[in-house]
């Protein structure tokens, strides 16, 4: 509805052109581009493989899937869906494995029952992200970029308007993609086993972690060169585990930090860096490593 009270409406081409695709996938592709600057967007609403192996798939408008809204129920709610029967027929050829587009028999599908959206955003497959876009984001949260950055710098280098929780949900993704249904710790546990790392890790009488600590095989090759000051330093509870993390970093020949391992540990007491602490010495003991001759901290009297 405009700001004088008419109401938009689609345009005449507002159904896709009939055609031939290459995979399901590019028919998607290219009838949501065709929506997209039409004020709707397509999802997938049925999808069949029949005896003989033929597939097909109705790809209807996004508002249109789901029932209408009922107005009885001791709960009130929103939904975009508007029981719209706007829809399209995509059939695969068996013998070239092309995918056909084809305009539904019937006057009621090729008509909306509500306005054009003005804004792309509105539909969730406008925002996909591809996936060059998808390895971007990962890539950018794993180097501790916050969504609001990596929605900023993808709106700069790609043609996506992913919102800020499309981000997050991506993120939430590959973090679940990562743990492979297992629990945090233990896709923690076997991402240090499968890169080669040292570590350790500490469990309470539940099952509970405690405390983890862990080294990377190149750091404990250089630090057996250079072990005589490590330089320790508890940071700031930041992660959302509230555990403090304990850098433990060595010095070479040219005064250049390097990092030696890395500790999760349950507080900042003393008990928890003599854990921390016994578990680096038995480390460098198993490789051949001397031990420092100084180990500076921040003023932890703890540590």
């Amino acid at each position: 509805m405009s700001s004088i009270g008419v109401p938009f409406c689609f345009p005449d081409d507002v159904l896709p052109p009939e055609g031939t695709y290459s995979s399901r996938e590019q028919v998607r592709e290219a009838i949501n581009d065709w929506a997209r600057p039409r004020g709707y967007a397509f999802s997938i609403s049925k999808s069949r493989t029949y005896a003989n192996g033929k597939r097909e798939c109705v790809f209807s408008c996004d508002r249109g899937a789901g029932r209408t809204p009922s107005l009885s129920g001791s709960r009130e709610t929103s939904t975009r869906r508007t029981g719209c029967l706007f829809s399209v027929l995509a059939k695969e050829d068996r013998i070239t494995g092309n995918w056909l587009l084809k305009h539904r028999q019937g006057t009621q599908f090729h008509i909306h029952n509500h306005e054009p959206s003005l804004d792309p955003t509105a539909h969730p497959s406008h925002r996909q992200l591809s996936r060059e876009d998808q390895l971007k984001v990962q890539n950018l949260s794993n180097a501790g970029i916050v969504p609001k950055k990596i929605r900023s710098y993808l709106r700069e280098h790609s043609d996506t308007i992913a919102t800020q929780q499309d981000i997050y949900n991506c993120i939430s993704e590959s973090k679940r993609a990562l743990a492979k249904g297992q629990s945090t710790i233990h896709a923690l546990a076997d991402e240090l086993n499968k890169e080669g790392f040292w570590s350790h890790i500490c469990l309470d009488d539940k099952g509970v972690v405690t405390a983890v600590i862990f080294a990377h095989p190149d750091s404990l090759l250089y630090v057996k060169s250079y072990p005589e000051v490590l330089i320790m330093d508890c940071t700031y509870k930041t992660n959302k585990y509230k555990m403090p993390l304990l850098d433990i970093v060595g010095i070479d020949a040219c005064q250049k930090t390097f990092c030696v391992a890395f500790a999760f540990l349950s507080g900042e007491e003393e008990a928890d860096f003599n854990w921390a602490l016994t578990r680096l010495r038995s480390l460098f003991e198993e490789h051949g490593i001397g031990l420092p001759s100084v180990i500076l901290t921040d003023r932890q009297l703890a540590l």
